[in-house]
């Protein structure tokens, strides 16, 4: 991590030496920490933490103050790494969030045999909104949801199409600056263990995007589902899908 925060904040410098004017996008996979029971909370308080760390390497936030500090030196991170990347430091423009219902809400529990275990919980993406806030006061800048959509039958994507652009459209009315979303992936993908499995292709097929891939024979390639009627009607009216921005922004136009 450290390696990739010091080429971030190379890269930005090097950037914004070139254009002043030019503004970056930082996304980061975003997630949430819930414990099973009173005695692991304390551990999902770290692992939310952990998940603030790169944004918080890379602004100068982590001195010896900082809740990981201590975590980050036992861990193989010299002091002087630490305080040559606090040197460094750099605003964030905008603050890209991937979500995904399905999987960024993560559960600490114990398993049947005494060990701990991680599992994906509120399916729903009930703390979407809590997500963004929190990035929203922690960072001061612009939130930008750079990737997200819902494993399922169009009935369960297109629940969650809703229920996020409802999410940004009340964000939006409490003035958190969301700037941008995107649905990601646009076409059924194919899932990542893909590379190391050994079932045939159409196994490890997601859908996940707003067309899925057409029946063998039928002579297309992609079949487009209710949805992309239900996304351009949100883009052709973007007062009324997520309304206007309260307040104003110094550095980007909502």
């Amino acid at each position: 991590m450290l390696q990739v925060v010091n080429g971030i904040q190379r890269t930005v410098a090097a950037l914004k030496e070139a254009d002043a004017g030019s503004l970056m996008v930082h996304v980061e996979a975003t997630g949430l920490a819930r414990a099973a029971r009173a005695d692991l909370e304390v551990l999902a308080v770290e692992d939310q933490r952990r998940g603030f760390l790169a944004y918080d390497l890379m602004t100068g936030r982590v001195d010896s103050d900082h809740p990981l500090f201590t975590w980050l030196l036992r861990n193989g991170i010299g002091p002087n790494e630490l305080a040559a990347v606090r040197r460094a430091a750099i605003p964030l423009d905008v603050v890209g969030m991937n979500f995904y219902p399905q999987w960024s809400t993560q559960q600490v529990t114990v398993n049947r045999r005494g060990r701990l275990a991680w599992r994906a919980v509120e399916q729903d993406g009930a703390g979407f909104v809590h997500l963004i806030e929190d990035y929203w006061r922690r960072y001061n800048a612009p939130i930008m949801v750079t990737e997200t959509s819902a494993k399922g039958p169009v009935e369960v994507r297109s629940r969650w199409l809703d229920t996020s652009m409802a999410a940004i459209r009340t964000l939006r009315a409490e003035g958190v600056p969301v700037l941008g979303y995107t649905w990601f992936p646009l076409f059924t993908m194919i899932d990542w263990r893909y590379r190391y499995g050994k079932k045939p292709l159409k196994d490890y097929l997601l859908d996940l995007g707003l067309y899925t891939l057409g029946e063998e024979g039928s002579g297309r390639r992609w079949e487009p589902t209710p949805l992309v009627d239900r996304f351009q009607r949100y883009m052709a009216d973007p007062e009324a899908s997520v309304g206007v921005m309260a307040g104003t922004l110094s550095r980007v136009s909502a």
